[in-house]
C-alpha cells in the first residue's frame, strides 16, 4: 500500500489529464488542508486541456440524436453567470461537481432536465392536467403521460445536455462559498451565531458556457416539454445555489427543430413506425422533393405491404405525394 502511494503521488498533471479523475481522486495534494485544495484546483483549472476525441465524439452524439424516433427536439441553452450541478455528490473533497464520465467535460444530466420540468409544470401551469398530484390525490393525465409515473414510462426521453465544445480549456471557474457559523450549524454549541465566530471559506467548481437541450417523442408532447424546459431553466435555474442566481439559463424565445434531411429521417422507417414517422417527413417538403421522398419511402416499405393498409390516412396521404392516386 505504501509503494502505491508513493507511486501515485509522483503522477504530473498535463493537458491529457482525465478532469474528473483528478478532480475525484484528488491524489497527492487532498491532506495538504485549504492550500493542497487551492494547488488541487489550479492544477485543474491550468494546465488540463479539453479531451482531443471530445469535439468528435460531441458531433457524432449531435448527429446521431437528431434522427432519433418519433421526434427529436434540440436547443442551444446559455449559462447567464456560473452552474453548479452535482455540488453534493460524493467526493474526496468538500465538493463536487457533473463531469462526463469519459471525457471530463461538464453536461447536465438528463435526470435533472426531467425533475426541473416536471417541478416546472406542476408549479406554474395552470390546468390541473399537469399537477403532479391534484386534490383527489390522483397524478394530473398531462403530468404523467409526460413525465410517467412509477407504474409507466413517460412519452418523453430528456437527454443528457452536453457541453458545446469552444476552445482548448474547460468551462470551468472556482468559487467560494462561507460557511460564517460552522460550529452552530454542526450543533456543537449551545451558544448563538455571532459576528465573533471563526468563518470556513469551502472553495468549489462551477461550470459556464453553451449546452445542448435534447428531448425525443412525439412531435406534440416533445414540444411542450422543451418549452417547459425552457421556461424553466430561464426563471428558476438548474443544480444548486439557484436561490443565489446559479444555474439560469438564456436560450431561444421560441425553440425551432432542427432541420433533418428526409433521407436521415427515413433512415430507421418500417411499417411500425410508420404512421407516425412518413407525415411528419412529409409536412415540410414541397414539389419534386415531396414527391421523391414520398417514392423513397415507398420503395423501403414496399408497395405491396402499403396496399394492404390503403385505408389508412397515412398511406394516402403518401400515395398523393407521389401521385400515385
Amino acid at each position: 500500500m505504501s509503494s502505491r502511494r508513493l507511486a501515485l503521488e509522483t503522477l504530473a498533471v498535463d493537458a491529457g489529464t482525465h478532469p474528473g479523475l483528478w478532480l475525484d481522486k484528488a491524489l497527492p495534494k487532498v491532506e495538504e488542508g485549504n492550500q493542497g485544495h487551492q494547488a488541487h484546483f489550479d492544477d485543474l483549472l491550468n494546465k488540463i486541456s479539453v479531451a482531443a476525441d471530445y469535439r468528435r465524439f460531441f458531433q457524432r452524439w449531435r448527429d446521431s440524436v437528431q434522427v432519433l424516433e418519433p421526434c427529436t427536439r434540440t436547443a442551444e441553452i446559455t449559462v447567464q453567470g456560473r452552474m453548479v450541478v452535482g455540488l453534493g455528490a460524493e467526493s474526496v473533497l468538500e465538493t463536487s461537481i457533473a463531469l462526463h464520465r469519459t471525457y471530463g467535460a461538464p453536461y447536465i444530466p438528463g435526470s435533472a432536465l426531467k425533475g426541473l420540468a416536471a417541478a416546472a409544470a406542476h408549479k406554474r401551469l395552470e390546468n390541473p392536467a399537469w399537477n403532479k398530484t391534484a386534490k383527489d390525490g390522483k397524478i394530473g393525465a398531462c403530468h404523467q403521460i409526460l413525465f410517467g409515473d412509477q407504474e409507466s414510462a413517460g412519452y418523453v426521453t430528456f437527454h443528457d445536455a452536453l457541453w458545446i465544445p469552444n476552445g482548448d480549456k474547460l468551462p470551468l471557474d472556482l468559487d467560494v462559498m462561507t460557511v460564517h457559523h460552522p460550529d452552530y450549524y454542526q450543533g456543537k454549541t449551545d451558544a448563538p451565531p455571532a459576528d465573533w465566530d471563526s468563518p470556513t471559506p469551502v472553495a468549489f467548481l462551477t461550470a459556464r458556457g453553451r449546452y445542448l437541450l435534447a428531448l425525443t417523442g412525439p412531435e406534440e408532447w416533445a414540444d411542450a416539454a422543451l418549452e417547459i424546459l425552457l421556461e424553466a431553466l430561464h426563471h428558476d435555474g438548474i443544480g444548486a445555489k439557484t436561490a443565489a442566481g446559479y444555474g439560469r439559463m438564456s436560450a431561444p424565445s421560441k425553440p425551432k427543430p432542427e432541420s433533418i434531411p428526409w433521407e436521415l429521417r427515413i433512415k430507421g422507417l418500417h411499417m411500425g413506425n410508420a404512421e407516425t414517422v412518413v407525415p411528419g417527413v412529409l409536412a415540410p417538403l414541397r414539389g419534386s422533393a415531396r414527391r421523391q421522398a414520398a417514392d423513397a419511402i415507398i420503395a423501403r416499405l414496399g408497395r405491396r405491404d402499403l396496399n394492404k393498409k390503403k385505408e389508412r390516412d397515412w398511406v394516402q396521404q403518401l400515395l398523393a405525394a407521389a401521385e400515385l392516386t
